[in-house]
């Protein structure tokens, strides 16, 4: 496994967090850095973002809609 893959799994522990603080504080959006890939002297920070604002999203083509785009688990939404 590559130490891009390594990193970005790590995407999986941070992400409810993420959007549970993003909600309780009522927050547009919330990240955090993952990791850091070294390229010989050049760092490249992995991140994970969340946001909420329509002017921030990446534009994409997802390869499969109905696996990309699901309703959020409104557990998230309560504090813990």
């Amino acid at each position: 496994m590559s130490a891009a893959i390594e990193i970005a799994e790590t995407a999986s522990n941070n992400i409810e967090q993420l959007l549970q603080e993003m909600f309780a504080g009522d927050y547009a959006n919330n990240e955090i850095a993952l990791g850091v890939l070294l390229d010989g002297k050049e760092e490249i920070q992995i991140q994970l973002k969340v946001t909420r604002t329509p002017s921030e999203f990446i534009d994409t083509d997802f390869y499969d809609d109905e696996s990309a785009i699901k309703p959020l688990d409104q557990q998230l939404k309560i504090e813990s």
